[in-house]
């Protein structure tokens, strides 16, 4: 006969707790510019080693999705005949060091702002439309 180990009371979550934490963070919650950099601080500190980070793979689809969201938004704002976020040359493109630096230059306000319009404030002064 097999004996049976009780279940550790950590492994049991209630649904209710689950229901509470997703009800709490709804899935299409975009992350603010500000808990985008304080998430990406400590990966920035670890070097090359940041990619071992679970962590990287969450703010590496965050900042995506932001670029992702950017590009449409600029594709509607072309197409409806308004001028562009930024003019960014045929070829340029910024690395993730300076949009990073770039977004923890903005002001403590557009800091609360969702990370797409962060990048869209960075993307506009680096490349300014003349």
């Amino acid at each position: 006969m097999a004996t049976v180990m009780p279940r550790p009371s950590f492994m049991f979550v209630p649904a209710t707790l689950i229901a509470a934490c997703l009800a709490a963070a709804p899935a299409d919650a975009a992350m603010t510019v500000s808990t985008f950099l304080s998430r990406a601080q400590p990966l920035r500190d670890q070097g090359m080693m940041a990619v071992l980070d679970p962590d990287f793979q969450v703010l590496k689809a965050e900042a995506d999705n932001a670029k992702h969201q950017l590009r449409a938004e600029d594709a509607q704002r072309r197409a409806a005949g308004k001028p562009p976020i930024a003019c960014v040359p045929e070829g340029e493109k910024i690395g993730i060091t300076d949009m990073l630096d770039g977004l923890a230059a903005l002001p403590a306000r557009d800091k609360r702002l969702p990370l797409k319009d962060g990048y869209a404030r960075v993307l506009a002064k680096r490349f300014p439309c003349r």
